[in-house]
């Protein structure tokens, strides 16, 4: 598996947040895995000044194709009970094949579907 960043999160990404994402990457994500498929690895969660939630993860693409997110619907989950749910259509976001790469999840308010959000759950496909 390799590390690989957005450009745009590359240039901006302060250095204290990489070494966390390089530690976290070199310690959770499973490396050789039998298993070829997408995952998440959770890095942290947050609340913005509108109250969005917005949850940073490494994408790992454990396939042979690059993986983008079209009309992907996610779920953020806390205790095995579904917190969010949003669509995504992500753009700049393509993973190559065998690599991970870090990225922030924003559900805004609107896509909560409990309550309350405590910041330690995970992401996963619906």
């Amino acid at each position: 598996m390799n590390l690989v960043f957005e450009p745009k999160w590359d240039k901006a990404l302060p250095d204290t947040d990489r070494r966390k994402i390089e530690q976290i990457f070199q310690n959770s994500v499973q490396h050789n895995t039998v298993d070829k498929q997408m995952t998440f690895t959770a890095l942290w969660q947050a609340r913005n000044h509108r109250s969005d939630l917005l949850v940073t993860v490494l994408i790992n693409n454990y396939s042979r194709q690059a993986c983008s997110f079209s009309n992907t619907t996610l779920q953020y989950v806390e205790d095995d009970v579904v917190k969010a749910e949003k669509q995504f259509t992500l753009e700049r976001v393509f993973v190559p094949p065998d690599s991970s790469m870090p990225w922030t999840f924003i559900f805004p308010e609107s896509s909560f579907t409990d309550f309350p959000i405590i910041l330690h759950g995970n992401l996963v496909y619906k």
